[in-house]
């Protein structure tokens, strides 16, 4: 009797032992999930010769709040100089969420100074949408794949447009051409560009044995892909026969039916 009551006993003690490393283990994973809040400015930089110029201040960024503008070069950001643009990321990435930088810029070789709060950085492609949608396209240049034809801004005029940014090795973007090209046969008074920032061999072997009846063409240089910030693929833009940005969506399948879903609506608009 007592031998079994050992027993029970040792048996308790291990099931307890186990639900208290579960529950440390539980705990420990969920410290690792959490993320620490990433301050931002709300700028699109590049590296400048004498600093890091701003290549865009996005809208109700702490940036644009603060009065930072389009072409502005940032030379110091609390006295350090910024002498390339990962620096100034990896910079205004050390600093904390509500806390005030310090920035030194030139703008029509004037100097200038601003202090600005830092704010928590938001879901990316809500940013995308904040700065793009409602703004016109601009002038840009893409090449037909046998290079004979350059798409520009002016064959956008009285169209309705999708631009399509994909490439050869992005699987969901080859498993969105098939619904793109059927969309693109039935609905010829739509113009549907697909895009692509890749050498045009490999676009080509990627073509051989396809017949997309959308256009493929190439964005040489990358601007175009600069412009409406794709960092992710497949991205799908509608832009109006004013030129004007529409509907930004990412991703295949339901994204991008709702993309072609809101391109009939507006071809039916007057």
């Amino acid at each position: 009797m007592i031998f079994q009551n050992f027993k029970m006993y040792r048996i308790i003690a291990i099931i307890r032992s186990f639900i208290f490393l579960l529950v440390l283990l539980t705990l420990s994973l969920g410290a690792e999930s959490v993320e620490e809040v990433k301050p931002w400015l709300g700028v699109a930089i590049e590296t400048a010769p004498n600093g890091v110029r701003v290549r865009e201040a996005i809208v109700g960024t702490p940036a644009e709040k603060a009065g930072l503008k389009k072409g502005d070069v940032i030379t110091k950001i609390d006295s350090i100089q910024m002498k390339e643009s990962e620096q100034m990321i990896k910079y205004i990435r050390s600093k904390g969420v509500g806390n005030e930088v310090k920035v030194e810029f030139e703008r029509d070789t004037k100097k200038k100074k601003l202090a600005i709060v830092l704010e928590a950085k938001p879901d990316e492609f809500d940013v995308v949408k904040k700065q793009l949608l409602g703004k016109e396209v601009v002038d840009f240049k893409l090449t037909s794949l046998d290079g004979k034809k350059s798409y520009t801004k002016k064959d956008l005029e009285n169209k309705i447009t999708i631009f399509e940014f994909w490439a050869t090795w992005c699987m969901p973007c080859r498993a969105s051409h098939t619904r793109l090209s059927e969309f693109a046969e039935q609905n010829p008074s739509i113009q549907v560009l697909a895009i692509s920032t890749e050498s045009k061999d490999l676009i080509q072997n990627y073509l051989k044995e396809k017949n997309h009846k959308f256009t493929t063409v190439q964005d040489e240089k990358g601007d175009v892909s600069k412009f409406f910030m794709v960092s992710a693929i497949p991205t799908t833009a509608l832009i109006d026969k004013n030129g004007k940005i529409k509907f930004l969506s990412l991703g295949g399948g339901i994204y991008l039916e709702e993309t072609l879903k809101n391109a009939l609506s507006l071809s039916k608009e007057k």
